[in-house]
């Protein structure tokens, strides 16, 4: 902690372990050394049913076209080929036409990333670009953000990048879990009958931590794990 004899105790104790370093202090011997090529790092999802199943960024279409008529115990959706090309459309005020894919719930949090304000006002500068260049939000995405607390929304009012993500539809829900434990709430009727009359994999993208079937919502099957600028 820094402070007085909690300082020396810890010290203490960690010189006791072996574990107190300084810049003079000889290179430990391990059993095993790990590299990392910072330029191999890429832009990576999760999903579209579990957590742990990493998709790069590069690879998501191919991915999840082969999901659709992967079967179903390897954890794809079992759709026979004859069903790829299915839409529905959505009487919006303007009408959109559905397929497979389509991404119907878009939810910024901070959830996983709460100690991380880079990765929350990178989303803010993205949707600043996007004003910018005139882009919009489809009319049946659901979108959201829910930061982890309220010094998430101080710093990106104080950044200036709150209002672009308002202006995407990002408008602050609330504080702490939503999205990724059901929160989401129920899609726009006239999406969820789209969906349903489709029978359609509709998608999910969320920052959050959990993407199993049927737990963001009960008509969203795809469920990608992304950071909040993904």
């Amino acid at each position: 902690t820094g402070r007085g004899d909690a300082a020396r105790l810890t010290e203490a104790y960690y010189k006791a372990q072996g574990l107190f370093r300084t810049d003079d202090s000889p290179e430990p011997g391990y059993s095993d050394t790990l590299a990392l090529d910072l330029a191999d790092v890429e832009a990576s999802l999760a999903g579209p049913k579990r957590p742990q199943d990493r998709v790069p960024l590069r690879d998501m279409q191919s991915s999840f076209h082969k999901g659709l008529t992967a079967p179903v115990k390897e954890r794809g959706f079992g759709l026979a080929e004859a069903d790829l090309a299915r839409t529905a459309t959505v009487a919006n005020g303007s009408t959109e036409t559905l397929g497979h894919g389509a991404v119907v719930i878009a939810a910024i949090t901070s959830c996983t990333n709460t100690s991380n304000p880079t990765v929350m006002l990178a989303a803010g500068l993205l949707a600043r670009k996007a004003v910018a260049l005139g882009l919009k939000v489809a009319s049946f995405v659901k979108t959201s953000m829910a930061p982890g607390s309220k010094v998430v929304t101080e710093y990106l009012t104080a950044s200036g990048t709150m209002q672009d993500l308002e202006a995407l539809g990002f408008n602050v829900v609330g504080y702490g879990c939503t999205t990724c434990i059901g929160n989401s709430g129920p899609l726009p009727a006239k999406v969820a009958k789209a969906v349903e009359d489709g029978k359609l994999v509709a998608a999910a993208v969320l920052s959050g931590n959990r993407n199993f079937e049927g737990r963001v919502n009960p008509d969203v099957r795809a469920n990608y794990l992304a950071s909040p600028p993904l």
